[in-house]
């Protein structure tokens, strides 16, 4: 009789121990468009594009949520996709884990991006690569001789707007 008293009490202990404490759920709302690519994206602090730089005085790499005009996309795959800064740079969106894909016809189109910027140097090669996917010509790829520093995002999800 004391082992069974003795195995109620060790399982309720150790069914203490592992159980987590209950927390009052907070729903999110997400922002509305017309199409999302990876996650949803929560509209809390969503900064507008020409605010980023600004908010990365100092900082090597900060997590946001921006919302801005596409550029131009990867014409190969939709891996990635440019923004224009207000300074007149440009800032290249690639996808986290290399996981999404969007339209390649998203030039134009207002996006909400969830993720982190950072300060990124991009390497010859790799500066072609993206070229030749752009669709750039050959003589615009072969002009391309010093890697870039830049501003860079890795966006875990986007939210089409218009």
């Amino acid at each position: 009789m004391n082992r069974i008293i003795l195995s109620v009490i060790a399982l309720a202990f150790l069914a203490a121990c592992n159980s987590k404490p209950t927390t009052e759920l907070h729903s999110v709302e997400n922002v509305k468009g017309i199409a999302v690519y990876g996650d949803s994206v929560a509209i809390d602090n969503v900064i507008e594009l020409a605010s980023v730089q600004t908010a990365m005085k100092g900082e090597k790499k900060m997590d946001m949520k921006i919302k801005g005009k596409v550029k131009e996309v990867c014409q190969e795959k939709g891996c990635w996709m440019t923004m224009t800064l207000d300074n007149g740079d440009e800032m290249r969106v690639t996808f986290k884990d290399y996981k999404i894909f969007v339209p390649k016809d998203l030039g134009g189109k207002e996006v909400v991006l969830d993720g982190f910027a950072y300060t990124d140097t991009t390497s010859v090669e790799k500066l072609r690569h993206y070229a030749k996917d752009g669709g750039k010509s050959e003589a615009e790829i072969a002009a391309i001789t010093s890697p870039k520093e830049q501003l860079a995002f890795e966006a875990k999800g986007v939210v089409v707007m218009n």
